[in-house]
């Protein structure tokens, strides 16, 4: 864990410049509308880099507040912070598997280009929807499918290269397991979606 904070703090500064690519942007619109949750009060951007979704779910919902966002590398944190000084944004720095947030307390999860790096097992996605509020949404999505990032990761060679991302159906049990209900899955090459509901 700490090859890999070390590795995300470092490449922040560069984040953006990976991240760019034609198909980013309407990836990103696609993904937020797959996830949209009507009337959320709160959202949870995990493992949210220099701010990727920002600008889609500041639009996307012009009156969600918090939104939090959330990731455990600071420096990433720190361009976040530098590029969006919108009022209706909170940064946390901390790890997701152990989250200093209130039980039942935000309306929608998003791990977008995250779920690799939560580690193996469960533990992180528990601890995702035991903050995940009944009626509200978590989904997690890739612009690649699984076999395709974790072909990436793999010719990364460093301390990612072992972050695994397994097939969206796989996800979706881990979901179903979890209580959650609905699950969607979608996986195609350059697009990967899992999304589900905590019962009300």
């Amino acid at each position: 864990m700490e090859q890999k904070h070390a590795f995300f703090n470092q490449i922040a500064p560069s984040w953006d410049q990976i991240q760019r690519g034609p198909q980013i942007a309407p990836g990103i619109r696609n993904f937020v509308q797959c996830a949209y949750l009507d009337g959320a009060k709160s959202i949870l951007d995990v493992g949210c880099g220099t701010g990727i979704l920002v600008p889609s779910l500041l639009a996307s919902y012009p009156r969600t507040r918090p939104i939090i966002e959330l990731d455990f590398a600071e420096e990433m944190l720190r361009h976040n912070r530098a590029k969006f000084h919108h009022r209706r944004l909170v940064r946390l720095a901390c790890d997701a598997t152990n989250l200093p947030l209130p039980d039942e307390s935000i309306d929608l999860v998003l791990c977008f280009n995250t779920a690799p790096h939560l580690g193996s097992g469960e533990a992180a996605f528990r601890e995702l929807f035991r903050v995940l509020a009944p009626g509200g949404v978590i989904a997690a999505g890739h612009l690649m499918s699984s076999a395709e990032l974790n072909r990436f990761h793999a010719n990364l060679h460093g301390s990612i290269a072992h972050d695994h991302l397994p097939p969206a159906k796989e996800l979706g049990a881990v979901f179903s397991h979890l209580g959650g209900k609905d699950v969607m899955t979608q996986e195609q090459p350059g697009w990967y979606f899992v999304r589900a509901n905590k019962p009300e």
